[in-house]
């Protein structure tokens, strides 16, 4: 049997293709138009010569790792980017949809894929309070190593609906649709055009896919810096960060250990490398909230 690596070196080549957030707009406004988009990258894909990976729609922006040649992959979003610009053509909101300009940054190693791959699907849950790592639904994240997908709804054939249905579901007269694409309440399921098998691959098991999904915090870090993201981090995240400085850095086994010098210089990485609140900071390093705000006073009023 193959490994992890060799599955790697064989394949062809791999891409992250992401869109800028957004500021002051939203992309997508409601959850039928989150649905949408479902559709219309069942649609890219399978008119595609790449491969989806991994996906993350967010409401501000987008998140694909895609296997195929770069050229086929820009062509994948501007595929999207079109039936989008067909949606809200007479809406006003076509300028949003323009402002979502992609970047694509080429995967290199195993190691990068499998960084990628997880950023992507932790997207969801980094940004909001709200969700299951694992259970967000417009993002791929729930497909791997899922042993309860057989027990989802199988969905019907898109190709199998009326001529009438398959044009109100691609926005076009042409009607011929993929038949490898399934629906379920007239959305494309995620299971139909994402090769989560394909992912699966490139762990040894499961357990080392969610031990790389919940652990490697430095290496999210450094992919949201790339992007221009901010990563936040949960108590429980950030103590092992503090823990991992102290005995790296430091060279103590925690933070109670650190002189005065030192536990301010921690703590200024946790605010500015980590994205930190005062009210975590304080938290996490066992200190005065007060003494927290006195050292960043800008976020100590937000």
């Amino acid at each position: 049997m193959k490994n992890c690596e060799q599955l790697f070196c064989e394949g062809g080549e791999y891409c992250h293709l992401c869109t800028k957030p957004i500021e002051d707009e939203l992309l997508f406004r409601t959850e039928d138009e989150l649905n949408e988009m479902l559709n219309f990258i069942a649609l890219a894909t399978y008119g595609s010569q790449c491969s989806l990976l991994a996906f993350s729609i967010m409401e501000n922006h987008l998140h694909f790792i895609l296997e195929g040649a770069q050229e086929d992959c820009c062509a994948f979003y501007d595929d999207l980017q079109q039936r989008l610009l067909k949606l809200h053509r007479t809406d006003g909101r076509a300028k949003i949809v323009m402002a979502a300009t992609p970047q694509l940054i080429p995967i290199n190693s195993l190691k990068q894929l499998r960084d990628e791959i997880v950023y992507v699907i932790r997207n969801p849950f980094v940004d909001r309070t709200n969700v299951n790592l694992f259970s967000y639904k417009w993002c791929s994240g729930y497909l791997y190593f899922n042993g309860l997908l057989d027990f989802l709804p199988e969905g019907e054939s898109a190709a199998a609906m009326s001529l009438t249905w398959r044009r109100a579901f691609k926005h076009e007269r042409d009607g011929f649709i993929d038949p490898r694409i399934k629906v379920f309440k007239g959305v494309a399921l995620p299971s139909s055009f994402t090769d989560y098998q394909r992912v699966e691959s490139f762990f040894e098991n499961a357990r080392e896919f969610v031990h790389w999904t919940l652990k490697n915090v430095e290496s999210q870090l450094e992919i949201a810096k790339r992007y221009g993201e901010k990563l936040f981090l949960d108590d429980k995240e950030l103590w092992s960060v503090i823990f991992k400085l102290c005995k790296e850095t430091y060279h103590v086994e925690g933070p109670r250990l650190l002189s005065n010098e030192n536990k301010m210089r921690l703590t200024n990485t946790l605010k500015w490398d980590y994205n930190a609140s005062n009210a975590q900071i304080a938290r996490c390093m066992s200190l005065p909230l007060s003494v927290v705000n006195d050292l960043f006073p800008l976020s100590a009023k937000q």
